[in-house]
């Protein structure tokens, strides 16, 4: 009986466990070609046998030396069935098949799958039946290079079918095996039978699908739908969907054996092999169908393992060709007398020539010096390798690169000599390095000028300056001396253009820091709320007098940040007083913040045009979004590509028209990116513009300050009358300015011009704070703080730094409690007593604020600015009403506005003068009326100080409210 597909699939099955197992191990192959229960024999192109197996030499009687490179397969095959299967194969395939290895071979080397039954003869004669697989085996570009022949002893079968035949019995057997799946339908496709084997193999019962399904509802739905379109373009005639798909090449007497996916009952999937024959009755009409099939896992595992097989090997050389050809070097390989064998895509980029023109030509040919190329040849046979070898390439076009080669010689498995491995690496552009190093060492000098030259400037700039801002700042808040109001105006366009040039050469200097690398980021836990408030209050009188509105609806009032808070404050100034500078009067300006992922940072809103840079590689995971927002003059498109830039701005007419440096931007750009953060700017002209930063949110970080809330030294604990400071300054003018704005906040102070003294002085006295400069004769301020926090009676007095060279890290790190960069404003020395818990304003008292401003944004700027030193704050938007609440609620001190609609604030003071609840209370007048010398006269005696909004400075307000508390009344 002929073998059919359904019989070879049975022998696949073979031993299942243990295919399964080798499977499993990934050594299928090495198993197939070890088994003593497979004839494996490989043969080359010509069929001459250059393997053969253990298997085969069990099967065959013959060793493997008997055999290999002297016959063909075709000589221990049945002559006579050779002879057949070729006139066989003749007359299937229309060409004439000559007998003998071709006839063995002839499907497979057309890629046609080829598993077929004839009789092999071993060497002592005898004769068994073999069933054999035939593959061709190919290189890398598809060529075959011989073939591969699978056998097994096909006797036991051959010797069941016999019996089964002569017993009539095969019938029964297919039909009662639980290996086959045998189902006959009816003319319809209803299924009539279903044997133990599709039981079985499906999970059904024969009485859930007799008389009730066709096979077709056993498969896969999209494979149907697959073969019927395969059928109808085949036949070319519609073929429906469903069971005349698989029986239409039967119904046709078309022998059809196809693979299908069959689906169990619990939802399962197998491959299966299916053969369909169509069943008819004595007049040749078709009655029925009957389909058998084998479950093909086990073979289809063994095709995927091929597969992953052929492609692993497919893989691994085209892997190993793409590290030749991914090097950045020619590589060469010649056999011992120099001829080039292979190169790369490199070599072929090196010299112009094609791969196919380097490979036979000599080694030497592509060098200007030939003779000193075929040295290096001759040096690595007889040293075997060689490094550095200096030689210059010529190309086809005659350029010529010079390129260091190295070089080795490779041999084969016996380690014979097979030639030499060349590797030419072009260094042009080391070349070129070699001769910029000496440039490189002029500017790294250049560079350590300049460092010396920012260190000397800063110190010698910022020294003068201390004493002009800080002096100038002393005579305008009156601490030595009322000033006339002309006197007044004098000396406040000295502290103001004081600070402008600080603030210009600090951006210069920060600048040439930033882009130095010698700028270092100062982190600590940052609250947004105060770090906004101050930012905004510094542009507040500025808005207020051109009537420009500040939304900060929109900022998170209780986020935190660790950043460095000076830096990201001048972040945030720089980008307000720029969105004000192009705002028109009586326009807005808004500010918002927002907490987002790293994939929203440099996204724009689309809104305008815009422009944004790419984010730096880190591992921060969250930002922290601020906008400035304004509705101002715009920019065009053009000029967004210039913005960010040192020293530009976008149009030099508006230069003319705005004052600025061109630094504001440029600086908010880098101390962004040193954050690790990135900028955009979006802007329409004529509609405005908006500026936005991403900073990273990082994780916490210690703070090196020491606790605050540590106990207070022993003469603050005991609550003296007297708080003593001890300035330690070199520099006289900057200790008296120490010593004034001290001695304002009730301090007793003792001066030190050297480490040693104020070591000898501490010793004797009992000191409340010192100040120390770092820059001192002698021992300087970071020894003088050691020694301090060495000390036990010296080391929980507070101290803070006040110095050019202040590095805030090292302080901290040391037991510092603050650290203040000259000049210091008396603001800032405020601020840091306040922290300190050395200036005790209203000791156990608290300190009430009444505020009186039709205007809502005014009163909440006001209220920010007092956080810290009130207590509670009232909020009044008329005058009856403040008259009302500061009889019931007598605040401590009163903030008025002159100009309100219903009671202007002239009554108002008047009013509060002449009550004598209320007669004592000092108000403070804060106006963005143009106060007249008829205004003053009508407020004296009335008013603490007055003081107006278009000039308004946050710290002489601050200043103006204590000199308030302390009973000093000034009519300025």
């Amino acid at each position: 009986m002929p073998l059919t597909k359904e019989g070879t699939k049975d022998l696949t099955e073979f031993d299942a466990s243990r295919t399964a197992t080798l499977l499993r191990t990934g050594a299928l192959q090495s198993a197939i070609f070890n088994s003593a229960n497979f004839s494996s024999i490989a043969t080359d192109a010509k069929g001459v046998i250059q393997i053969f197996n253990v298997g085969a030499e069990r099967m065959l009687g013959y060793s493997a030396a008997e055999v290999m490179n002297r016959i063909t397969p075709a000589d221990i095959s049945d002559p006579l069935e050779v002879i057949a299967r070729a006139k066989s194969l003749s007359v299937e395939l229309g060409t004439t098949i000559t007998p003998g290895f071709e006839a063995l071979v002839f499907k497979a080397s057309r890629g046609i799958e080829d598993i077929y039954e004839l009789t092999y003869i071993r060497k002592d004669g005898s004769r068994f039946p073999a069933v054999v697989s035939v593959t061709a085996l190919r290189d890398a570009e598809d060529t075959i290079i011989g073939f591969l022949l699978i056998g097994t002893d096909n006797t036991a079968r051959k010797l069941a079918e016999e019996a089964l035949l002569k017993a009539g019995a095969l019938q029964r057997a297919i039909f009662n095996s639980a290996n086959f799946s045998c189902i006959a339908t009816d003319a319809k496709g209803i299924i009539q039978i279903f044997n133990v084997g599709a039981e079985r193999m499906l999970g059904y019962s024969a009485a859930e699908v007799v008389n009730r399904i066709t096979p077709a509802s056993l498969h896969d739905a999209d494979e149907l739908n697959a073969r019927a379109a395969a059928l109808s373009l085949e036949v070319g005639t519609p073929i429906a969907v469903g069971f005349d798909t698989l029986s239409f090449r039967a119904s046709r007497g078309i022998e059809d054996i196809y693979e299908l996916t069959k689906i169990r009952k619990d939802g399962s999937r197998f491959p299966a092999l299916i053969s369909v024959t169509a069943l008819r009755d004595a007049t040749d009409a078709i009655i029925g169908y009957l389909l058998i099939g084998t479950d093909n896992t086990a073979r289809q595992m063994i095709e995927d393992e091929r597969k992953r097989l052929d492609q692993r090997l497919r893989d691994q050389h085209f892997y190993t060709r793409s590290l030749i050809e991914s090097n950045i070097d020619a590589l060469i390989t010649t056999d011992p007398r120099g001829i080039i064998t292979d190169v790369n895509k490199q070599m072929e980029l090196l010299t112009g020539c094609t791969r196919d023109e380097l490979i036979g030509a000599p080694f030497s040919n592509h060098f200007t010096d030939s003779r000193r190329a075929d040295e290096g040849i001759q040096r690595v046979l007889s040293e075997q390798k060689v490094s550095n070898y200096e030689l210059t390439a010529r190309a086809r076009d005659g350029s010529l690169t010079v390129v260091s080669v190295n070089a080795t010689t490779f041999h084969d498995r016996d380690r014979r000599l097979q030639g030499v491995f060349v590797a030419a690496r072009d260094v042009t552009e080391l070349k070129r390095f070699e001769l910029t190093q000496q440039q490189n060492i002029e500017l790294e000098h250049a560079n350590r000028t300049k460092s010396a030259f920012l260190a000397t400037m800063s110190h010698e700039l910022r020294t003068p300056l201390n004493a002009i801002v800080g002096f100038s700042e002393v005579l305008r808040d009156g601490m030595v001396g009322d000033l006339s109001e002309q006197q007044r105006a004098f000396v406040g366009d000295i502290f103001s253009s004081g600070q402008h040039l600080l603030s210009l050469i600090n951006d210069i200097l920060d600048l040439s820091k930033v882009e130095s690398g010698m700028m270092a980021l100062d982190t600590e836990r940052v609250e947004l709320a105060p770090l906004f408030a101050d930012g905004i209050s510094m542009i507040a009188e500025g808005a207020a007098s051109r009537n420009i509105r500040v939304d900060t609806s929109a900022i998170e009032t209780h986020a935190f940040i660790n950043a460095d808070p000076r830096k990201l404050k001048q972040v945030l100034y720089n980008l307000l007083s720029n969105a004000m500078k192009f705002t028109a009067d009586g326009g807005e300006v808004r500010v918002a913040t927002a907490r987002v992922a790293r994939a929203e940072v440099g996204r724009l809103s689309g809104d305008w045009p815009g422009r944004s840079f790419p984010l730096a590689e880190s591992d921060f995971s969250d930002f922290l979004k601020i906008s400035v927002g304004d509705n101002g003059i715009g920019i065009a498109a053009e000029g967004m590509e210039r913005l960010f830039e040192p020293f530009i701005q976008v149009d030099s007419a508006l230069s003319r028209r705005f004052q600025g440096t061109g630094l504001g931007l440029a600086m908010v750009k880098l101390l962004v990116e040193l954050h690790g953060g990135v900028v955009a700017v979006e802007s329409a002209i004529g509609e405005g513009s908006c500026f936005t930063v991403w900073v990273p949110l990082r994780s916490s970080v210690d703070d090196a300050r020491p606790d605050l809330d540590e106990p207070l030294p022993p003469d603050l604990a005991s609550g003296p009358a007297k708080l003593v400071a001890l300035v330690i300054e070199d520099d006289l003018k900057s200790a008296e300015l120490i010593r004034i704005q001290l001695e304002a906040e009730g301090f007793e102070v003792v001066h030190a011009a050297s480490a040693e003294e104020a070591l000898r002085i501490a010793a004797t006295r009992l000191l409340s704070l010192i100040t120390l400069d770092i820059l001192l004769p002698n021992m300087d301020g970071w020894d003088f703080l050691q020694q301090v926090k060495q000390s036990p009676t010296l080391r929980r007095v507070p101290v803070v730094i006040i110095s050019i060279e202040a590095d805030r890290n090292k302080g901290f790190a040391l037991g510092a409690a603050a650290v203040l960069e000259k000049p210091v404003s008396r603001q800032m020395l405020y601020e840091t007593l306040v922290d300190l818990k050395l200036y005790r304003s209203t000791d156990s008292q608290t300190l009430s604020v009444l505020i009186v401003d039709d205007d809502r944004s005014a009163v909440e700027l006001i209220a920010l600015r007092l956080l810290g030193l009130a207590t509670s704050i009232l909020r009044v938007y008329s005058g009856r009403a403040a008259i009302d609440i500061a009889i019931r609620q007598l605040p401590d001190l009163i903030v008025l506005d002159l100009l309100m609609p219903d009671l202007n604030g002239f009554d108002v003071a008047l009013a509060l003068h002449s009550h004598p609840a209320t007669a004592h209370i000092p108000i403070l007048v804060l106006t963005s009326k143009q106060v007249t010398m008829e205004d003053r006269k009508r407020l004296q005696g009335c008013a603490a100080a007055i003081l107006e909004k278009s000039s308004f400075d946050s710290a002489g307000f601050l200043a103006e409210v204590r000199r308030a508390m302390k009973g000093r009344v000034l009519v300025a």
